[in-house]
């Protein structure tokens, strides 16, 4: 028997409503829906989708007034506008000269490094250039490093792997799920969850798909609600999910809520 061809978005001629931005604060950006609070994106076009993350994300904007909405609306506007400004102006500098920027901006962030030591690298390849590329010192002199720059950078390498990440999401016939809950240093409770998917070509994904701070409680019923809204947001179907892996700790796995119990037993590995 042939597997049912998975329905794709322009198939379900799913449109965005322009009520949707006031309402929710979305827009169609790159398109993708995102939310102009959090920048976050939604790939597919159902009301569902984005009611879900404003009232789940977004709770505390329920009790505004509507001019309070609008005056917030015209502010994350403007802040996205000044932002796009800001990243086509460093997109007219030399590609090589922006993307060494990057290629930096990623190794601090793989590094946990501080943003603020950009400034320093920076310094340290104009020293370098001076010696060893005297007539090349300029180029180095123009590549952006400040601390504000590195954060942005990040942020644009942060969005375009959640992007990418959701867009393989979509071709996922079947699924996994991993997730774990600890505590920093801090004595925040912080609960990570990777995924790992199989699309119609057999082409496997496995990527860590989020970290979230628990606020409160970390009973079973937290972990589990936090893991759902999670799967949601990426628009990952449980329907199809195959396995989940935990520590086996109780709050994962406990007889009374948990996780666990909100999933058919045959597919807990």
């Amino acid at each position: 028997m042939s597997v049912a061809k998975k329905r794709k978005i322009v198939d379900e001629n799913r449109k965005y409503s322009e009520e949707w931005e006031e309402k929710y604060f979305f827009i169609i950006q790159n398109t993708k829906l995102m939310c102009l609070i959090c920048r976050e994106t939604v790939a597919v076009f159902k009301e569902y989708n984005v009611k879900r993350h404003y009232e789940t994300k977004h709770n505390d904007y329920l009790k505004f007034s509507s001019e309070v909405k609008q005056s917030k609306l015209r502010e994350f506007t403007s802040q996205l506008k000044t932002q796009q400004k800001m990243f086509s102006s460093a997109l007219q500098q030399p590609s090589n000269i922006v993307k060494a920027s990057y290629s930096v901006s990623f190794l601090i962030a793989k590094k946990m490094k501080k943003f603020s030591d950009g400034e320093f690298v920076k310094e340290c390849l104009e020293a370098v250039a001076k010696d060893i590329l005297p007539d090349k010192n300029k180029l180095f002199s123009n590549i952006s490093l400040s601390r504000q720059t590195v954060c942005r950078r990040i942020n644009d390498i942060s969005n375009e792997i959640i992007v990418k990440l959701r867009d393989r999401i979509q071709d996922f016939k079947y699924f996994s799920i991993a997730f774990d809950e600890s505590t920093d240093i801090s004595d925040t409770a912080q609960l990570v969850i990777f995924v790992r998917g199989v699309n119609e070509s057999f082409q496997i994904t496995e990527e860590m798909l989020k970290l979230i701070s628990l606020k409160g409680t970390t009973k079973g019923e937290d972990i589990f609600h936090a893991v759902e809204n999670s799967l949601c947001e990426n628009n990952l179907d449980l329907e199809i999910i195959s396995g989940i892996s935990t520590d086996g700790a109780p709050a994962m796995v406990g007889k009374e809520i948990g996780p666990i119990l909100y999933t058919p037993r045959h597919i807990i590995c």
